[in-house]
């Protein structure tokens, strides 16, 4: 038994001996052929499933051959290179995996070296062309297209097909009012394919969409920036497929997403494939196969072959169309597109959180609390007395019915320049560069213009606050009222729209000084301002003053060139959360807050009816010259 063992193991030692004098490596598991450069981000993105397995099962041996394809200027020079790689490998692998479909039809050519190898092919297409076509020709839509499975060899397929069509209706999703679609394309084989299945689709689907292909063959990379920089504007776009080029074409390679770089910010960018938006961020977007499911297919697929060893030829082909859009909502922003045509299907990256997002679960908190408050409020007046019960119920429900009211009208008013501040906030915390010192100039007035009006409505609900609870008191003292009404011009001249002025017509004396409460009236003035300034897009603003109009009064009035109210709603308007034009920022409540101080200074506030050029509306307080 002892001599059997030693003879077994002297045997052994011998055999790997003598594999190690023959210069024997073990057999690789998977041999990859792949058609692109290492620098490829189509290449990357489809070999990232195998390199994760790589990284998962570091037992398996993995090598990849990068053809380079482009690089080559004759069919036999490719077929020299092919024959290279192929002799240097030192044996049959368990799997050969072919990358890229220009590579496709070399299967016969690994099959003859390796009989009955194991092959999965992965690229864009489910046929191949002849190699003279591949390499040199222009795309054909003619040319001899041969299915794969005519290859006649052991082998399956996973196609990750360019969605053209589908990516042409999300731009037009995004882009509804395009005109011009410029194709940016390059010399090789899968460009070719693009350009002409696309030139196709247009011709039969859209016709009426002026179409311009821009190839680096014929055209250099500053004529490229010059032609989209002429062109720019929200009824075109660009459909890029890559810019590659046979001379100096490694240098292309990796050049070529600068490319994307440089044309990203001129204007609307689409893809046909996955990019990488943070490193990209003015990419419009893409239409793109399920990653995940491709990088579960090839796993799938790998594993089959592999672990329980499945021919190939058994296994049913795979095409990858279950895609869907994925779009950028900072670069529509940046290119001024509606962000409210985002398909819902659509994946968005980048999208800002709204503070009700931010804030869900404190709001709703804070929301629960004040309820059950006021529950507990409730209950203990319910136990006082029935006759308090009876009070207290008639107030609750007041005040249930004045709060659903009051937090329907504010809650969309207040959301809306908090969103802006917030917005624009982010954009203006982006890290240095991203954004030009014209933009963070008007970004920043974005925010400012929002702070002020939130301020104003605060200010407003603050007065009602205290109209409603008796907490408002009027302070007559010796006013000069002509700087009241300077003060409320400067108060709203960064509202006023461009081109429009604000024109003071002064009607009493400049040193006079009249007894009342001058901050209401300038707060009374500031609101007729405020509403003039938000109508009024051309035209002026005239604010003027007089002891003559209405005698024993001091009269204001404020009047533009807006669009005007309705004589029928000269009176609704003084009604609380009345707005006539929903479009417009505010919560309603100024005027009827005008009317209130009015009164409480012995005056009144109404509209001026017999104007016809925009709205007057007018303010009395009594004459009350100070000696």
């Amino acid at each position: 038994m002892l001599r059997k063992v030693l003879l077994c193991l002297s045997t052994l030692l011998l055999s790997l001996g003598g594999l190690k004098a023959q210069g024997r490596v073990p057999v690789e598991d998977i041999f990859i052929l792949s058609s692109h450069t290492a620098s490829s981000e189509w290449a990357q993105q489809m070999l990232a499933p195998i390199e994760q397995l790589r990284w998962e099962r570091q037992e398996l041996v993995i090598n990849l051959e990068h053809l380079q394809l482009l690089s080559h200027r004759s069919v036999e020079e490719l077929e020299h290179t092919v024959d290279s790689i192929l002799q240097s490998r030192p044996a049959q692998p368990r799997l050969v995996i072919v990358l890229g479909g220009s590579a496709f039809n070399y299967a016969p050519t690994i099959q003859k070296k390796w009989h009955d190898v194991p092959m999965l092919l992965i690229g864009e297409q489910d046929y191949y062309c002849d190699i003279d076509y591949t390499l040199h020709c222009t795309g054909d839509p003619q040319a001899k297209r041969y299915p794969i499975a005519s290859l006649r060899a052991n082998l399956t397929l996973i196609t990750a097909p360019p969605m053209v069509r589908r990516t042409v209706e999300a731009i037009l999703q995004v882009q509804p009012g395009l005109k011009k679609l410029f194709f940016v394309t390059g010399e090789n084989y899968l460009s070719k394919e693009r350009q002409w299945r696309l030139e196709e689709y247009l011709q039969e689907q859209h016709p009426y969409i002026e179409y311009h292909c821009i190839s680096s063959s014929n055209t250099s990379t500053d004529r490229l920036l010059d032609i989209l920089k002429k062109e720019s504007g929200a009824d075109m776009a660009v459909f890029y497929g890559s810019w590659l080029v046979r001379k100096g074409y490694l240098e292309s390679v990796s050049t070529r997403h600068n490319t994307v770089a440089l044309i990203e910010s001129l204007a609307p960018v689409y893809t046909m494939f996955p990019s990488n938006l943070e490193k990209h961020p003015n990419v419009v977007g893409y239409y793109s196969y399920s990653q995940s499911e491709y990088d579960l297919s090839v796993r799938q697929y790998i594993s089959y072959i592999l672990d329980q060893g499945i021919q190939p030829s058994n296994l049913p082909y795979i095409n990858l169309q279950a895609g869907f859009p994925t779009l950028n909502y900072h670069a529509m922003e940046y290119f001024g597109l509606d962000t409210r045509l985002i398909p819902d299907e659509a994946e968005v990256f980048g999208e800002p959180v709204s503070f009700w997002d931010a804030n869900r679960r404190q709001i709703m908190w804070v929301g629960i609390v004040t309820f059950m408050s006021l529950i507990i409020f409730v209950l203990l007046t319910l136990g006082a007395s029935l006759a308090h019960m009876r009070k207290a119920r008639d107030i609750a429900q007041n005040a249930n019915r004045m709060k659903s009211a009051f937090i329907q009208n504010m809650s969309h008013e207040i959301r809306t320049p908090l969103n802006s501040i917030i917005g624009f906030s982010q954009l203006l915390g982006m890290p240095d560069g991203a954004l030009t010192p014209e933009e963070k100039e008007e970004y920043l007035g974005y925010v400012m213009n929002s702070s002020s009006l939130l301020t104003m409505m605060i200010n407003d609900m603050l007065s009602l606050s205290d109209m409603e609870n008796g907490r408002y008191t009027v302070n007559p003292a010796p006013t000069n009222l002509n700087e009241m009404a300077r003060q409320a011009i400067k108060t709203v001249e960064n509202r006023l729209s461009s081109g429009v002025q604000i024109v003071r017509q002064p009607g009493l004396d400049e040193d006079a000084r009249y007894m009342t409460d001058g901050m209401r009236v300038q707060q009374i003035l500031i609101n007729f301002l405020t509403n003039a300034c938000k109508h009024t897009t051309s035209g002026q603003i005239v604010i003027a003053s007089s002891l003559t109009e209405n005698p024993g009064y001091i009269t204001f009035s404020v009047a533009d060139t807006g669009p005007g109210v309705p004589p029928e709603k000269a009176e609704s308007i003084f009604d609380r959360f009345v707005k006539l034009d929903n479009s417009k920022q505010g919560a309603g409540l100024g005027l009827s807050i005008c009317r209130n101080m009015a009164d409480s200074l012995g005056g009144k506030v109404w509209l001026d009816t017999q104007y016809t050029d925009g709205a007057r509306f007018v303010l009395i307080i009594p004459e009350k010259e100070c000696s």
